[in-house]
């Protein structure tokens, strides 16, 4: 799995979306790294309002996954989902109208 790309490619999203929040979305601990964490592929979400997401199942760490979306407008930004433990699953829904493109996981 490509993790340490899609942590690149939507820590580029956040900063230029949001600037403050890639901060947030930083490993809490230093121990954690992504070899610490395997994740299944990412699954597509619909849900109600026509709201598309991603969810995500990790094992090996505390884990938050992230949806990289993509609006109508060419405008692509992404949100942060639950955090969850080893073995549990993360979901990120994009805004409505908006379409997710790529998903991940950041370890905890």
């Amino acid at each position: 799995m490509r993790i340490q790309s899609r942590i690149a490619a939507v820590g580029a999203v956040l900063a230029l979306a949001g600037g403050g929040m890639l901060g947030a979305a930083a490993p809490a601990s230093a121990s954690s790294t992504t070899a610490d964490l395997s994740c299944d592929a990412w699954r597509y979400q619909r849900g109600a309002s026509g709201r598309h997401g991603a969810s995500i199942t990790c094992y090996g760490s505390s884990f938050t996954g992230y949806v990289v979306c993509h609006k109508p407008d060419g405008y692509t930004y992404g949100k942060l989902g639950n955090r969850a433990r080893s073995g549990g699953t993360s979901t990120a829904w994009c805004d409505v109208n908006a379409e997710a493109v790529d998903a991940g996981a950041f370890p905890d």
